[in-house]
């Protein structure tokens, strides 16, 4: 069989098509026509002897031989811009590209407004996506490309491909209604177990240190209703006599949106550090590297 012969363009086709699951929408990001990136993605399936794509409800689906190969075809692309074509450079003020960041929707609420504002100030065409990868497969997304960065509290994001810097700190404090004056008075540990609750059951690692620290210092917790959505909890508090135990961040944006009041816990809180992580892949990167000290700019990282 003779080698493929790949070139440039069918690269970016492949690296597309992988990480948005969709012909048409990689298309549109690479500025060209769907039939014109079908005939090449039609050569390049040939050349590599692969369907590598499998159309299904959930989109274009990667085979196994197209996994193999994403991460090669990351550095091959990397390699050819920025060492033989000399696109190494960053320009913020005109670049359009899009930066892809994985985290929770309570670290998006939390860190977001501000990453983006400082990203717009100096870079007004540059475009923010952000996913929510779950988190295993959150290591293969930043090892592979398919997202750029993870930001927030990732313990098990530990491995040696990647690089991280602590931005953050937290803890946990409870929110009630502004109303609710007797327990805002005195809030002590007997309260807290006798008041109603309200608890997220998200798929996040904040939610499970909490869940985890509470069973373990036995402290009781009055149920009255599990929900797996965080953004509910403004009106659902304000409007009743139920508190809820969340980050010290999330509670004061909530606090701002509704009138909610801010409680200390009254036991210590367990404490969470979020982190900016990328892959030693890009870590040269120019763009990545801009990023990156944005990121740290805004958190007075610098």
């Amino acid at each position: 069989m003779p080698a493929p012969n790949l070139n440039l363009q069918a690269m970016k086709i492949f690296v597309a098509v992988f990480d948005l699951r969709s012909v048409n929408l990689a298309a549109r990001a690479l500025g060209m026509s769907q039939s014109g990136l079908s005939t090449t993605l039609a050569k390049l399936r040939r050349d590599l002897g692969d369907a590598l794509f499998v159309s299904t409800a959930a989109g274009m689906q990667p085979t196994s031989r197209a996994k193999e190969v994403a991460a090669p075809m990351r550095e091959a692309i990397q390699c050819i811009e920025q060492r033989i074509l000399n696109k190494g450079s960053f320009d913020p003020a005109h670049d359009e590209r899009e930066f892809r960041i994985a985290l929770s929707d309570t670290a998006e609420t939390m860190y977001m407004p501000r990453v983006l504002n400082a990203v717009l100030r100096v870079a007004p065409q540059v475009r923010l996506r952000t996913v929510a990868t779950p988190q295993p497969q959150l290591q293969r997304a930043l090892s592979e490309g398919q997202v750029d960065f993870a930001l927030g509290y990732f313990p098990d994001l530990q491995s040696s491909e990647f690089v991280r810097r602590k931005i953050d700190q937290h803890g946990f404090v409870c929110i009630c209604s502004s109303a609710n004056r007797e327990l805002i008075r005195d809030f002590s540990l007997k309260k807290y177990c006798e008041a109603r609750h309200v608890v997220v059951e998200a798929p996040t690692r904040t939610q499970g240190l909490l869940e985890s620290f509470v069973l373990k210092r036995g402290i009781h917790r009055d149920v009255a209703l599990t929900t797996p959505h965080f953004m509910s909890l403004p009106e659902i508090i304000a409007g009743t006599d139920l508190i809820a135990t969340v980050p010290d961040a999330i509670a004061d944006v909530f606090a701002e949106i509704q009138r909610l009041a801010r409680l200390d816990l009254p036991f210590r809180s367990p404490v969470f550090e979020a982190y900016l992580h990328w892959s030693k892949s890009v870590h040269n990167d120019p763009a990545n590297k801009w990023f990156r000290g944005i990121v740290f700019q805004a958190f007075g990282k610098t």
